[in-house]
């Protein structure tokens, strides 16, 4: 039944995406103007269909919804001050993989790429941390958190100093399962910029204390320039991305109002 709700998840949010949203806008129109051709209401949601993709596309637009992410946690966590702040654990979210044989570093998804990067970059700044690598798989045979350990150890952490979590699909399964390992001790939280928000939300709703340390930064160091608004493959990617992130923090806002949000999880004190 998790499997199922799951691919129906999937499934909706495709049509909530960009692309999504224009397809039926496009068929809505054509559907329209097949049936009713004298009517104005079919060319005009073509016309609407068009001009949304044009949009979409269009680096500024998706720049500008990132960037709204993006900059409620802009700042590079840093080793010491996380270290001061009683963090010995440090919590890397899977993004995505690809099938096949690859090495890691072509297997995972660049997102996952910079979140382990970051990761270890912070594991070498405090003394005697632990990695924890979160991620399970529901397409591949491989889970990418064990993907994701392996590029950590070829990065030099000892296979000692990490844990991973393989059977989660996404952030609040990760949330659920990590809770009991996490207890009520703070930890660094390392995902993309822009889904550190939800991420907050989710694992803060289960009784946890994670502190932001962004990575995969999107809009940081960008300028607008002529490009900025010419339609790209770009563009209508980093829209997915942020409408993306945009549903999941309505979908956990109206699960809060109809009281089905995390509760939190009973953890060690110690």
């Amino acid at each position: 039944m998790a499997a199922f709700w799951y691919v129906l998840k999937k499934i909706v949010a495709r049509f909530l995406f960009p692309v999504g949203q224009v397809i039926v806008l496009w068929l809505a129109g054509a559907i329209i103007w097949l049936r009713w051709p004298k009517r104005r209401l079919g060319p005009v949601l073509l016309l609407l269909s068009g001009l949304l993709l044009l949009f979409y596309a269009m680096p500024v637009t998706g720049g500008f919804l990132l960037h709204s992410l993006e900059k409620r946690n802009w700042h590079y966590a840093q080793p010491a001050k996380l270290q001061a702040r009683g963090v010995r654990t440090l919590v890397v979210l899977s993004g995505s993989q690809r099938g096949g044989k690859l090495t890691v570093g072509d297997r995972l998804s660049s997102d996952t790429l910079r979140r382990v990067l970051e990761g270890v970059r912070l594991w070498r700044g405090i003394p005697d941390s632990r990695l924890v690598l979160s991620g399970g798989s529901f397409i591949h045979k491989t889970a990418i958190g064990g993907a994701m350990a392996e590029l950590a150890w070829d990065l030099g952490v000892p296979a000692k100093k990490i844990l991973v979590e393989a059977d989660s699909w996404d952030t609040d399964e990760q949330a659920r399962r990590l809770a009991h390992l996490l207890g009520s001790e703070p930890f660094a939280l390392i995902t993309s910029a822009s889904h550190m928000p939800r991420a907050l939300a989710i694992f803060r709703g289960y009784g946890l204390k994670p502190l932001p340390a962004p990575a995969d930064f999107i809009t940081k160091g960008r300028k607008l320039t002529f490009y900025s608004f010419l339609p790209q493959v770009g563009g209508l990617n980093a829209s997915e991305v942020a409408l993306y992130e945009y549903l999941g923090l309505t979908w956990l806002w109206l699960k809060e109002l109809a009281g089905l949000g995390p509760k939190p999880i009973e953890i060690p004190k110690g």
